[in-house]
């Protein structure tokens, strides 16, 4: 990876020097006369290392490190000094510079302290883009539930990760397919690796091919210098790329040749730069259909569709609604735990979700602030959701009718899930064992016509018993 130095220097000619002596040893240099320049050009752009003289006019070196250091603490700072300066560049070096150069520059001094810099620099990179996406310990943090279709999406991740495959996320929005792209992550061989995501459909076409290939100075108006894409940044780690069907069709090709040659050009470039890069790519789209017509490359679906994952809508996943509910009630209530009673636990199994995980988590955000007592009740529930009286397509048809039908059904379906371990199925409910009983009680051992629950059970029936008393 060639990063970006910035040289600070007033003397001119000193500063063409440095900037040749960059060059020679694979850098790219940027030049700035003044320390208030510099501060600048580290607000607005993308630099790797800076490497100050310590002598300024105006401002000097040392105020410039600290101004630096408190915009960003990660970028490496080299002083550059003459031998009267020696003391103060030692003290620099205490206030947060990496290192310190005298004068006359040494070529082999400065290689030497760039390489350090540049191992630093790279670290503190893959650090940021790991740090708030991936829990290493918890891979599958936020795919919250029991049910078949969770626990088989699970299985195909733990199958999927440890492979070099290109992976393609299907699934309507909301239902967490970046938790998914975040656990193969996690699980890889990569998982030390960078991480680097793009949405697609969140950036406009003139500005998405210089996010994922970058661009050198002066390939458009505002282009002041060279710039790292998406790609380059994610060599030797993973790129998931977000919402793909809304990619452009010039984008298109240009990915299709990374995935294909392992290679690309920055925008208004033609130097070759080559990558290392895992493709993990998601969309709420059918991909097939815009193939059929022409809005998709059919090569490039065929190259990113290596492996294919399917998310299952929350509709297809009833029984993790309830404990996803109080999951959410939980992060949000803090020290004031609020609980979902049975009949509003059912009103949210019967409704139909086209929003799915993300449209569940916001109701219950909104509910914990508003609601003032612990256990939500079916009255405190939208309105969209106390009214849903049939369910959307593809549901169970006996979740119609009254509330005590819905909840009837909930049990039902938690019990056979679980295939009749009382204790499990009243967890998933986010009910206590001994209401569970008094529901069964309340319907009837005939609003469960399941043979499973008259049969033997073993351990985990014993241990319903021993709950129970």
């Amino acid at each position: 990876m060639n990063y970006t130095v910035l040289v600070v220097e007033d003397h001119a000619a000193t500063g063409e020097a440095m900037l040749e002596h960059l060059a020679l040893l694979g850098y790219r240099g940027q030049l700035a006369k003044t320390a208030e320049e510099a501060l600048r050009i580290c607000e607005t752009e993308d630099v790797d290392i800076l490497l100050a003289d310590l002598n300024l006019p105006g401002h000097d070196g040392i105020w410039l490190l600290e101004k630096v250091r408190e915009l960003n603490h990660r970028l490496p700072v080299v002083m550059i000094t003459g031998n009267a300066s020696i003391s103060t560049a030692v003290e620099a070096t205490k206030k947060g510079a990496h290192d310190y150069i005298e004068k006359p520059v040494d070529t082999r001094r400065l290689q030497t302290v760039l390489t350090s810099a540049s191992r630093l620099r790279k670290l503190s990179l893959e650090n940021e883009m790991l740090a708030p996406t991936l829990d290493l310990s918890d891979p599958f943090k936020g795919l919250i539930g029991q049910s078949p279709p969770l626990k088989r999406l699970i299985e195909i991740i733990r199958r999927v990760a440890p492979t070099p495959a290109s992976v393609l996320i299907l699934g309507e929005s909301g239902t967490g397919k970046e938790l998914v792209a975040n656990a193969i992550v996690a699980l890889s061989k990569r998982a030390q690796g960078p991480y680097i995501k793009l949405n697609s459909a969140a950036l406009p076409r003139d500005t998405l091919e210089s996010e994922l290939f970058g661009h050198v100075k002066g390939a458009f108006t505002g282009a002041i210098r060279d710039r790292r894409g998406r790609f380059e940044l994610s060599h030797g780690g993973t790129l998931f790329l977000d919402e793909i069907g809304d990619m452009p069709p010039e984008t298109q090709v240009k990915l299709l040749r990374v995935l294909q040659e392992g290679e690309f050009e920055r925008m208004g470039g033609s130097d070759i730069i080559k990558v290392d890069v895992r493709i993990i790519a998601a969309t709420n789209r059918n991909l097939a259909q815009l193939v059929a017509q022409g809005q998709f490359r059919e090569d490039l679906y065929f190259r990113l569709n290596v492996i294919q994952i399917e998310v299952p809508a929350l509709r297809e996943r009833r029984g993790d609604i309830p404990l996803l509910a109080n999951t959410f009630l939980k992060t949000f209530c803090g020290k004031e735990p609020k609980t979902l009673s049975p009949e509003a636990a059912a009103a949210l199994a019967a409704y139909g979700w086209p929003g799915n995980v993300r449209e569940l988590r916001n109701i219950m955000e909104r509910i914990s602030i508003i609601v003032s007592g612990e256990t939500i009740q079916e009255s405190d529930l939208p309105h969209e959701i106390r009214r849903a009286k049939n369910v959307s397509p593809g549901a169970a048809p006996a979740l119609r009718g009254t509330m005590d039908d819905l909840e009837r059904e909930a049990i039902f379906q938690a019990l056979r899930e679980h295939k009749g371990v009382k204790s499990e199925a009243a967890r998933q409910l986010g009910i206590g064992l001994k209401t569970l009983y008094r529901k069964l009680e309340k319907y009837g051992q005939e609003g469960f016509d399941l043979g499973f629950l008259s049969a033997p059970m073993g351990d985990k029936s014993q241990q319903d018993s021993q709950e129970e008393t």
